[in-house]
């Protein structure tokens, strides 16, 4: 099913300085103006419904609007080095100002890049003592609670980048959360003839005693999330600098948080290999229990998880996954279950710069299942 251009999404987990995010943006550029021309049975534009000829009525409207939109809307990227961030995002910017020169347009006539999608996993800033005293303000308290773990699951993002499954994380502790909730009535009995209030070691992990109606779950997620921008602006704010290049982008906590809870329609990747590192070694083997042997091996499972079902995964990293023993649950359940192989190239040495391995490139497609 075709779709409006400004409704794709694509990612590079492991991004380094943008490479393949370059050639993306220039694919991109025909990918609009092909959708633009289409005008019978165009596809409309999500949020708006709108199709991109009735937003933009000529080409050049067109062609002012595009470099803008392939940065706000399309590509995203993430790097736990926050130098290979910053010029990720400044190849981004210089790409579309080359565009807008490509089509002659000056520079009042170019729309304003205020938003490029690269994000450096890192920690949320701050320290414990702003966290509580934020938390602290939080109503109901479980709010709180579920800020205050999130924030401190995020203390790994830095060593797990793209592989720390922050949504799945946030998903699961909501989960039980509501779970409690729905218990309370074992525990809440516990105090009725009791002098003394029920602590919070009494009523469990989370505080839900506040809490009447069980709409309030169905929007648990979104507060979370919005709590957590507010607390990780604040933090940057007292903190005295910025970690943005442009003026409203999110905080980089944040922002890899809400990266990470939304699905593509194409991830790119030459990730890292070898062994994860010692402080994130125990987490990462708990989570990737089938590509536990090799970085890269979860690099492609954790980039399936991340795709629309039908999605294209594209990936160049070692061959030796394709005929090693150790890599037998990577082939059976990553490459032939959660996804089907359309394109495999064996390309042995020399392809990569700053590594002596053997690789292969190779494209998946995420299976619907």
């Amino acid at each position: 099913m075709r779709k409006d251009p400004r409704d794709l999404r694509i990612l590079d987990p492991a991004a380094g300085s943008g490479h393949f995010l370059l050639y993306c943006f220039d694919l991109l550029l025909a990918i609009y103006e092909e959708a633009w021309a289409r005008q019978d049975g165009a596809p409309s534009y999500g949020p708006t419904g709108q199709t991109l000829h009735a937003d933009y009525p000529t080409l050049e409207a067109l062609r002012r609007a595009v470099p803008a939109l392939i940065l706000r809307h399309n590509l995203y990227a993430v790097d736990i080095d926050p130098r290979a961030r910053q010029i990720c995002a400044l190849a981004l910017w210089l790409r579309a100002q080359r565009a807008y020169q490509m089509h002659g347009l000056k520079r009042d006539e170019r729309t304003m890049i205020d938003r490029v999608n690269a994000v450096c996993a890192e920690p949320m800033p701050g320290d414990a003592a702003l966290l509580a005293e934020f938390a602290a303000t939080l109503e109901p308290p479980v709010l709180g609670q579920l800020v205050r773990g999130l924030f401190e699951r995020m203390r790994l993002a830095g060593e797990a980048g793209s592989l720390l499954r922050i949504e799945a994380d946030l998903r699961g502790a909501i989960a039980e959360a509501k779970r409690q909730w729905r218990e309370r009535p074992t525990y809440m009995q516990a105090g009725l003839f009791g002098d003394e209030p029920l602590t919070i070691e009494q009523v469990g992990l989370f505080d839900v005693r506040a809490i009447s109606d069980e709409q309030f779950w169905d929007h648990t997620e979104g507060m979370v999330l919005a709590a957590l921008q507010r607390y990780a602006e604040r933090a940057e704010d007292g903190l005295g600098y910025r970690r943005r290049l442009f003026a409203d982008d999110a905080a980089s906590g944040f922002a890899f948080v809400d990266l990470c809870r939304q699905r593509y329609d194409v991830v790119l990747m030459n990730p890292p290999f070898g062994a994860a590192s010692k402080g994130w070694k125990a987490a990462f083997e708990q989570a990737y229990p089938r590509t536990k042997n090799d970085l890269y091996a979860a690099f492609v499972e954790r980039g399936l998880a991340l795709l629309h079902p039908g999605g294209m995964l594209g990936a160049i990293t070692s061959r030796t996954g394709f005929f090693l023993t150790s890599f037998q649950k990577w082939r059976e359940e990553i490459l032939l279950k959660a996804g089907r192989p359309t394109i495999v190239a064996d390309l042995g040495y020399g392809v990569l710069d700053t590594a002596m391995v053997e690789t292969a490139a190779y494209v998946l497609e995420k299976n619907d299942g």
